[in-house]
């Protein structure tokens, strides 16, 4: 057997009445309601740190301990347990001996993802990506250097994110095509045979 068929593993469909409410919908198997809280609340986490931390410590220093510890910890498990979870894929990077970034990608789900769970992701990743270059542009016209840092730090943790998983998500699709296909050709040749 090769790699690529070893990989490829069937389910049965089950058919479901189309009419189902939001609130059924949480109730699949595919969808990961705590996943999307972990991935809002920390997003919201690194939000409040920089907009209101300064009101409850009053040394500068210690709110950009917080702050940064909040940006690694967003960033770290939207890479690597959000993303996994929601739309199935999780990114790394590695050196090539010539020293070129290479992106990886592992993917976790082997069939369809859920919509929600993707919408979610992609919302909020896509949402907060956009604020944080907000914040950086809204802090150049009040020359807050310290401000543009600390949100700027927020940016493109959030954009390499971002990146990383739409490239993952491009190749995923791409994976899919491909084993689709092979399916395709497998089962065309079946059927030749059969007859």
């Amino acid at each position: 057997m090769s790699k690529q068929q070893q990989e490829i593993e069937m389910h049965d469909v089950q058919h479901q009445d189309t009419y189902l409410s939001h609130l059924d919908l949480l109730k699949e198997d595919d969808s990961h309601p705590i996943m999307w809280l972990l991935h809002i609340l920390l997003k919201a986490c690194a939000f409040f740190s920089y907009l209101f931390l300064g009101y409850f410590i009053s040394n500068m220093f210690y709110e950009m301990i917080i702050l940064l510890i909040c940006h690694g910890i967003d960033f770290y498990l939207v890479k690597n347990v959000t993303g996994r979870f929601l739309i199935g894929v999780r990114w790394y990077t590695d050196l090539s001996f010539h020293g070129q970034e290479i992106y990886k990608y592992e993917f976790y789900n082997k069939g369809e993802v859920n919509a929600i769970d993707s919408t979610v992701f992609w919302y909020c990743q896509f949402g907060s990506s956009c604020l944080w270059a907000f914040f950086v542009f809204a802090n150049i016209f009040q020359f807050g250097l310290i401000d543009i840092f600390l949100a700027g730090i927020g940016a493109c943790l959030n954009w390499i994110n971002l990146w990383g998983y739409y490239k993952g998500s491009q190749e995923q699709q791409k994976k899919m095509r491909n084993i689709k296909q092979f399916l395709a050709k497998k089962g065309a040749k079946y059927l030749i045979n059969q007859k």
